[in-house]
């Protein structure tokens, strides 16, 4: 369970800082995890990504990952600007 969070938050904060581009599977997984070719690393990775989307924090299609817009709107809020 903890190590959800962490991917969790590790995909989050990689998806907020690198908007509005768009990151693909591939590149989360050479950005998140130490083996971006391992199985359960991927599974971890999907996981990951299923708990944001169900969370209404990102938004994927399968092969792109973005935030959605109540995440970049705690991201301002967070910020301050």
């Amino acid at each position: 369970m903890r190590v959800d969070l962490e991917i969790q938050r590790a995909v989050l904060a990689l998806v907020l800082r690198e908007d509005p581009d768009v990151l693909t599977l591939p590149a989360l997984a050479s950005l998140v995890l130490p083996n971006p070719r391992s199985l359960t690393g991927g599974v971890a990775l999907a996981r990951a990504i299923r708990e944001l989307d169900n969370e209404g924090l990102v938004f994927s299609d399968g092969v792109l990952v973005r935030p959605s817009r109540p995440a970049l709107h705690v991201k301002r809020l967070l910020e301050g600007s």
